[in-house]
Protein backbone atom coordinates (compact mmCIF):
# COMPACT_ATOMS: atom_id res chain seq x y z
CA UNK A 1 0.00 0.00 0.00
CA UNK A 2 1.40 3.68 -0.48
CA UNK A 3 0.94 6.37 2.23
CA UNK A 4 -2.69 6.63 0.50
CA UNK A 5 -4.27 3.71 1.47
CA UNK A 6 -2.15 3.58 4.79
CA UNK A 7 -4.39 1.47 7.90
CA UNK A 8 -3.64 4.26 10.73
CA UNK A 9 -4.72 3.96 14.44
CA UNK A 10 -5.90 6.54 16.24
CA UNK A 11 -5.38 6.97 19.78
CA UNK A 12 -8.18 8.43 21.86
CA UNK A 13 -7.72 6.49 25.59
CA UNK A 14 -4.59 7.26 27.31
CA UNK A 15 -3.43 5.04 30.06
CA UNK A 16 -2.69 6.95 33.61
CA UNK A 17 0.00 4.13 34.45
CA UNK A 18 3.42 4.53 33.79
CA UNK A 19 6.42 2.38 33.78
CA UNK A 20 6.44 -1.16 35.32
CA UNK A 21 2.94 -0.27 36.12
CA UNK A 22 2.03 -0.42 32.56
CA UNK A 23 3.78 -3.33 31.52
CA UNK A 24 2.79 -5.60 35.21
CA UNK A 25 -0.99 -4.66 33.76
CA UNK A 26 0.09 -6.36 30.32
CA UNK A 27 1.42 -9.81 32.64
CA UNK A 28 -1.70 -9.44 34.61
CA UNK A 29 -3.97 -9.57 31.57
CA UNK A 30 -1.92 -12.15 29.34
CA UNK A 31 -1.62 -14.63 32.55
CA UNK A 32 -2.28 -18.10 31.74
CA UNK A 33 -2.48 -17.46 28.44
CA UNK A 34 0.53 -15.39 27.19
CA UNK A 35 1.10 -16.85 23.85
CA UNK A 36 -2.36 -16.27 22.55
CA UNK A 37 -2.60 -12.87 24.31
CA UNK A 38 0.80 -11.83 22.56
CA UNK A 39 -0.40 -13.29 19.18
CA UNK A 40 -3.84 -11.47 19.78
CA UNK A 41 -1.92 -8.25 20.68
CA UNK A 42 0.22 -8.55 17.05
CA UNK A 43 -2.91 -9.20 15.15
CA UNK A 44 -4.91 -6.05 16.70
CA UNK A 45 -1.79 -3.51 16.32
CA UNK A 46 -0.06 -4.64 13.15
CA UNK A 47 -2.12 -6.82 10.93
CA UNK A 48 -4.61 -3.68 9.92
CA UNK A 49 -1.34 -1.92 8.64
CA UNK A 50 -0.32 -4.95 6.47
CA UNK A 51 -3.82 -4.85 5.28
CA UNK A 52 -3.99 -8.26 6.53
CA UNK A 53 -7.43 -9.56 7.72
CA UNK A 54 -7.75 -12.23 10.01
CA UNK A 55 -9.79 -15.29 9.36
CA UNK A 56 -12.66 -14.46 12.01
CA UNK A 57 -13.15 -10.89 13.97
CA UNK A 58 -10.71 -10.37 16.84
CA UNK A 59 -13.43 -8.38 19.10
CA UNK A 60 -16.55 -9.12 19.07
CA UNK A 61 -19.06 -6.19 20.88
CA UNK A 62 -21.97 -7.55 22.00
CA UNK A 63 -24.31 -5.23 23.45
CA UNK A 64 -26.23 -7.16 26.22
CA UNK A 65 -28.96 -4.58 26.30
CA UNK A 66 -29.87 -1.53 24.85
CA UNK A 67 -30.88 0.30 27.87
CA UNK A 68 -29.58 2.52 30.54
CA UNK A 69 -30.55 3.89 33.88
CA UNK A 70 -28.63 6.94 34.26
CA UNK A 71 -28.45 9.92 32.45
CA UNK A 72 -24.16 11.02 31.73
CA UNK A 73 -24.02 14.07 30.66
CA UNK A 74 -21.46 13.63 27.73
CA UNK A 75 -23.42 10.70 26.32
CA UNK A 76 -24.85 10.31 22.89
CA UNK A 77 -28.31 8.69 23.77
CA UNK A 78 -29.17 12.56 25.30
CA UNK A 79 -28.80 13.82 21.41
CA UNK A 80 -29.95 10.64 19.72
CA UNK A 81 -32.74 9.27 19.16
CA UNK A 82 -32.57 5.66 20.69
CA UNK A 83 -35.23 3.36 18.52
CA UNK A 84 -35.17 0.41 21.26
CA UNK A 85 -34.66 -0.81 24.59
CA UNK A 86 -34.44 -3.78 25.48
CA UNK A 87 -32.26 -6.82 26.61
CA UNK A 88 -30.94 -9.68 24.40
CA UNK A 89 -32.39 -13.11 24.48
CA UNK A 90 -30.66 -15.62 25.73
CA UNK A 91 -31.04 -18.08 23.10
CA UNK A 92 -29.78 -15.54 20.53
CA UNK A 93 -26.48 -14.63 23.04
CA UNK A 94 -25.48 -18.25 22.84
CA UNK A 95 -25.81 -18.73 19.25
CA UNK A 96 -23.21 -15.59 18.87
CA UNK A 97 -21.12 -17.30 21.47
CA UNK A 98 -21.05 -21.24 20.33
CA UNK A 99 -19.97 -19.28 16.75
CA UNK A 100 -17.35 -17.62 18.23
CA UNK A 101 -16.08 -20.58 20.25
CA UNK A 102 -15.76 -22.39 17.10
CA UNK A 103 -13.83 -19.55 15.36
CA UNK A 104 -11.66 -19.41 18.69
CA UNK A 105 -12.58 -15.76 19.43
CA UNK A 106 -10.13 -13.88 21.68
CA UNK A 107 -11.89 -11.25 22.98
CA UNK A 108 -15.86 -10.92 23.90
CA UNK A 109 -16.90 -7.45 25.33
CA UNK A 110 -20.13 -6.52 26.58
CA UNK A 111 -20.47 -2.77 25.92
CA UNK A 112 -22.20 -0.70 22.94
CA UNK A 113 -25.12 2.03 23.33
CA UNK A 114 -26.62 0.57 26.51
CA UNK A 115 -25.47 -0.46 30.43
CA UNK A 116 -24.23 -4.22 30.39
CA UNK A 117 -25.13 -4.73 34.02
CA UNK A 118 -29.01 -3.68 33.36
CA UNK A 119 -29.49 -7.15 32.09
CA UNK A 120 -30.24 -9.45 34.70
CA UNK A 121 -28.79 -12.28 32.84
CA UNK A 122 -25.20 -10.60 32.39
CA UNK A 123 -23.30 -13.18 34.95
CA UNK A 124 -24.82 -15.65 33.12
CA UNK A 125 -23.63 -14.67 29.86
CA UNK A 126 -20.41 -13.99 31.09
CA UNK A 127 -19.96 -18.03 32.60
CA UNK A 128 -21.57 -19.18 29.36
CA UNK A 129 -18.61 -17.61 27.22
CA UNK A 130 -16.05 -18.58 29.64
CA UNK A 131 -17.16 -22.02 29.75
CA UNK A 132 -17.31 -22.13 26.18
CA UNK A 133 -13.56 -21.12 25.94
CA UNK A 134 -13.19 -17.34 24.58
CA UNK A 135 -10.23 -16.23 26.36
CA UNK A 136 -11.02 -12.89 27.29
CA UNK A 137 -14.55 -11.38 28.42
CA UNK A 138 -14.84 -7.88 29.27
CA UNK A 139 -17.80 -5.88 31.02
CA UNK A 140 -18.11 -2.07 30.52
CA UNK A 141 -20.35 -0.07 32.73
CA UNK A 142 -21.01 2.82 34.79
CA UNK A 143 -20.57 1.23 37.67
CA UNK A 144 -24.08 2.39 39.50
CA UNK A 145 -25.66 -1.29 39.00
CA UNK A 146 -22.43 -3.31 41.11
CA UNK A 147 -23.62 -5.01 43.70
CA UNK A 148 -21.86 -7.28 46.04
CA UNK A 149 -23.86 -10.21 44.46
CA UNK A 150 -22.98 -9.62 41.20
CA UNK A 151 -19.43 -9.16 41.80
CA UNK A 152 -19.56 -12.52 43.12
CA UNK A 153 -20.84 -14.11 40.24
CA UNK A 154 -18.74 -12.34 37.72
CA UNK A 155 -15.49 -13.49 39.39
CA UNK A 156 -16.89 -17.22 39.70
CA UNK A 157 -17.34 -16.75 36.44
CA UNK A 158 -13.68 -15.92 35.62
CA UNK A 159 -14.50 -12.65 33.77
CA UNK A 160 -11.19 -10.90 32.89
CA UNK A 161 -11.64 -7.39 32.81
CA UNK A 162 -14.10 -5.28 34.36
CA UNK A 163 -14.27 -1.51 32.88
CA UNK A 164 -15.79 1.26 35.15
CA UNK A 165 -16.63 4.59 33.71
CA UNK A 166 -15.76 7.20 36.44
CA UNK A 167 -15.18 10.86 35.25
CA UNK A 168 -13.44 12.65 38.14
CA UNK A 169 -14.08 13.50 41.71
CA UNK A 170 -16.79 14.34 43.81
CA UNK A 171 -18.93 17.12 42.48
CA UNK A 172 -17.52 16.75 39.37
CA UNK A 173 -18.14 13.11 39.08
CA UNK A 174 -21.94 14.25 40.16
CA UNK A 175 -22.27 16.40 37.97
CA UNK A 176 -21.71 13.95 34.85
CA UNK A 177 -22.46 10.10 36.33
CA UNK A 178 -26.38 11.36 37.54
CA UNK A 179 -28.05 10.37 39.92
CA UNK A 180 -24.93 8.14 41.27
CA UNK A 181 -23.51 9.30 44.11
CA UNK A 182 -19.92 9.96 44.14
CA UNK A 183 -19.01 8.29 47.45
CA UNK A 184 -21.54 5.17 47.02
CA UNK A 185 -19.43 5.01 43.22
CA UNK A 186 -16.27 4.81 45.05
CA UNK A 187 -17.39 2.87 47.93
CA UNK A 188 -18.47 -0.13 45.01
CA UNK A 189 -14.87 0.36 43.42
CA UNK A 190 -13.38 -0.42 47.01
CA UNK A 191 -16.54 -3.30 47.37
CA UNK A 192 -15.45 -4.91 43.91
CA UNK A 193 -11.64 -5.64 45.35
CA UNK A 194 -12.55 -6.33 48.52
CA UNK A 195 -14.87 -9.45 46.79
CA UNK A 196 -11.76 -10.49 44.49
CA UNK A 197 -9.66 -10.33 47.44
CA UNK A 198 -11.96 -12.76 49.51
CA UNK A 199 -12.44 -14.73 47.04
CA UNK A 200 -8.64 -15.36 46.47
CA UNK A 201 -8.59 -14.29 42.74
CA UNK A 202 -6.65 -12.15 40.47
CA UNK A 203 -9.78 -11.57 38.20
CA UNK A 204 -11.28 -9.14 36.56
CA UNK A 205 -8.42 -6.86 36.36
CA UNK A 206 -10.15 -3.76 37.32
CA UNK A 207 -9.91 -0.75 35.44
CA UNK A 208 -11.44 3.06 35.80
CA UNK A 209 -11.64 5.15 32.68
CA UNK A 210 -12.35 9.24 33.23
CA UNK A 211 -12.96 11.91 30.37
CA UNK A 212 -10.04 13.84 30.40
CA UNK A 213 -11.84 17.40 30.88
CA UNK A 214 -13.12 16.31 34.23
CA UNK A 215 -9.60 15.54 35.56
CA UNK A 216 -8.02 17.58 33.83
CA UNK A 217 -7.70 20.41 36.85
CA UNK A 218 -5.54 17.88 38.84
CA UNK A 219 -4.86 14.54 37.51
CA UNK A 220 -2.13 13.75 39.73
CA UNK A 221 -4.78 13.58 42.62
CA UNK A 222 -7.08 11.46 40.67
CA UNK A 223 -4.36 9.20 39.59
CA UNK A 224 -3.38 9.04 43.28
CA UNK A 225 -7.00 8.39 44.56
CA UNK A 226 -7.66 5.79 41.91
CA UNK A 227 -4.27 4.01 41.51
CA UNK A 228 -4.69 3.18 45.70
CA UNK A 229 -7.98 1.00 44.61
CA UNK A 230 -7.87 -0.22 40.89
CA UNK A 231 -5.80 -2.09 38.76
CA UNK A 232 -5.33 0.21 35.65
CA UNK A 233 -6.15 4.20 35.26
CA UNK A 234 -6.86 5.18 31.73
CA UNK A 235 -8.93 8.73 29.90
CA UNK A 236 -10.42 9.34 27.04
CA UNK A 237 -10.09 12.86 25.03
CA UNK A 238 -13.76 14.30 25.21
CA UNK A 239 -15.41 16.62 22.75
CA UNK A 240 -18.51 18.88 23.17
CA UNK A 241 -20.58 17.52 20.51
CA UNK A 242 -22.92 20.53 20.46
CA UNK A 243 -20.18 22.67 19.82
CA UNK A 244 -18.06 21.03 17.30
CA UNK A 245 -17.97 19.57 14.23
CA UNK A 246 -15.97 17.12 12.20
CA UNK A 247 -13.76 17.38 9.13
CA UNK A 248 -13.05 14.21 7.49
CA UNK A 249 -10.14 13.03 5.95
CA UNK A 250 -11.01 11.32 2.89
CA UNK A 251 -8.22 9.41 2.57
CA UNK A 252 -8.59 7.91 6.24
CA UNK A 253 -8.63 4.22 6.14
CA UNK A 254 -10.20 3.42 9.17
CA UNK A 255 -8.67 0.03 11.49
CA UNK A 256 -11.57 -1.19 13.39
CA UNK A 257 -12.81 -2.31 10.25
CA UNK A 258 -9.95 -4.82 10.32
CA UNK A 259 -10.62 -5.98 13.95
CA UNK A 260 -14.33 -6.20 15.39
CA UNK A 261 -17.58 -6.87 14.42
CA UNK A 262 -20.64 -5.35 16.59
CA UNK A 263 -23.88 -7.20 17.34
CA UNK A 264 -27.32 -5.14 19.12
CA UNK A 265 -29.32 -6.63 21.29
CA UNK A 266 -31.48 -6.96 18.40
CA UNK A 267 -28.79 -9.11 16.65
CA UNK A 268 -27.74 -5.95 13.85
CA UNK A 269 -24.26 -6.24 12.87
CA UNK A 270 -22.76 -2.54 12.68
CA UNK A 271 -20.06 -2.48 10.79
CA UNK A 272 -19.18 -0.17 13.54
CA UNK A 273 -19.22 -0.28 17.58
CA UNK A 274 -19.85 3.93 16.50
CA UNK A 275 -22.82 3.32 14.34
CA UNK A 276 -25.06 4.43 17.66
CA UNK A 277 -28.56 5.20 15.58
CA UNK A 278 -27.70 1.82 13.63
CA UNK A 279 -27.68 3.67 10.35
CA UNK A 280 -26.04 1.41 8.47
CA UNK A 281 -27.40 -2.11 9.71
CA UNK A 282 -25.36 -4.81 7.47
CA UNK A 283 -27.60 -7.76 8.62
CA UNK A 284 -29.07 -9.95 11.36
CA UNK A 285 -28.13 -12.58 13.26
CA UNK A 286 -31.37 -14.69 12.84
CA UNK A 287 -30.83 -14.55 8.78
CA UNK A 288 -26.65 -15.24 8.83
CA UNK A 289 -23.31 -16.30 10.68
CA UNK A 290 -20.62 -13.89 12.47
CA UNK A 291 -18.28 -15.20 9.65
CA UNK A 292 -20.61 -14.47 6.55
CA UNK A 293 -20.49 -11.38 7.50
CA UNK A 294 -16.89 -10.76 8.17
CA UNK A 295 -15.93 -12.34 4.99
CA UNK A 296 -18.45 -10.50 2.63
CA UNK A 297 -20.43 -7.79 3.71
CA UNK A 298 -17.02 -6.22 6.02
CA UNK A 299 -14.85 -6.96 3.65
CA UNK A 300 -16.89 -4.97 1.27
CA UNK A 301 -16.76 -2.15 3.54
CA UNK A 302 -13.47 -2.43 3.97
CA UNK A 303 -12.33 -2.51 -0.09
CA UNK A 304 -14.66 0.92 0.22
CA UNK A 305 -12.37 2.44 2.70
CA UNK A 306 -9.24 1.45 0.76
CA UNK A 307 -10.60 2.72 -2.53
CA UNK A 308 -11.36 6.02 -0.60
CA UNK A 309 -15.09 5.63 -0.76
CA UNK A 310 -14.93 5.64 3.01
CA UNK A 311 -17.13 9.03 2.78
CA UNK A 312 -20.32 7.41 1.15
CA UNK A 313 -20.50 5.67 4.46
CA UNK A 314 -23.04 8.66 6.63
CA UNK A 315 -21.46 6.63 9.87
CA UNK A 316 -18.25 7.11 8.67
CA UNK A 317 -18.68 10.61 7.40
CA UNK A 318 -19.42 12.33 10.90
CA UNK A 319 -17.24 9.99 12.48
CA UNK A 320 -14.51 11.77 14.72
CA UNK A 321 -11.90 9.37 13.87
CA UNK A 322 -9.75 10.35 10.86
CA UNK A 323 -11.46 13.56 11.33
CA UNK A 324 -10.16 17.38 11.76
CA UNK A 325 -12.37 18.92 15.25
CA UNK A 326 -13.65 22.15 14.51
CA UNK A 327 -15.67 24.14 16.78
CA UNK A 328 -19.02 26.05 15.53
CA UNK A 329 -17.76 29.41 13.99
CA UNK A 330 -14.20 28.88 14.68
CA UNK A 331 -11.58 26.22 14.20
CA UNK A 332 -10.49 24.44 17.49
CA UNK A 333 -7.53 24.94 19.43
CA UNK A 334 -4.99 21.54 19.61
CA UNK A 335 -2.20 21.64 22.08
CA UNK A 336 -0.13 18.43 23.54
CA UNK A 337 1.34 18.40 26.85
CA UNK A 338 3.16 16.11 29.34
CA UNK A 339 1.58 14.95 32.71
CA UNK A 340 3.04 12.59 35.08
CA UNK A 341 5.04 11.80 31.43
CA UNK A 342 1.11 11.28 29.96
CA UNK A 343 1.05 12.77 26.45
CA UNK A 344 -2.58 14.08 25.75
CA UNK A 345 -4.40 16.32 23.56
CA UNK A 346 -7.43 18.68 23.97
CA UNK A 347 -8.68 21.73 23.36
CA UNK A 348 -12.58 21.87 24.86
CA UNK A 349 -14.02 22.89 28.08
CA UNK A 350 -15.58 19.61 28.67
CA UNK A 351 -18.24 18.03 30.71
CA UNK A 352 -20.74 18.33 33.41
CA UNK A 353 -18.92 21.30 35.87
CA UNK A 354 -16.39 22.46 32.85
CA UNK A 355 -19.46 23.10 30.58
CA UNK A 356 -19.38 26.96 30.03
CA UNK A 357 -23.02 26.94 31.16
CA UNK A 358 -22.69 23.52 33.47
Amino acid sequence: MDNKTQIVEQRHQFDMNTGWDYYRNHLHRGEGKMLSYLWNRFQWNYWHRMNMVPSFPLNVHIESSSQCNIKCDHCFRQYMDMKEDENMPMDMYKKIVDECAENNLFTLKFSMRGEPTVNPLIGDMVLYAKEKGIKEVWVNTHGGNLTEEMMEKFVRAKLDILMVSFDGLGEMYESIRTPIKYDKALAKLKMIMEVRKKMKSKRPQVKVQSLWSAIKANPDEYLKIMGDIVDKVAYNIDYDYTKVHFIPDPDFVCYRLWQQVAITSQGDFLKCPSDFEKEEVLANINDTSIKEVWDTLQRDERQKHLAMRRLESEVCAKCHHGATIVEKEKEAPTYQKEVNDIPYEGGFSGVGMNRPNG
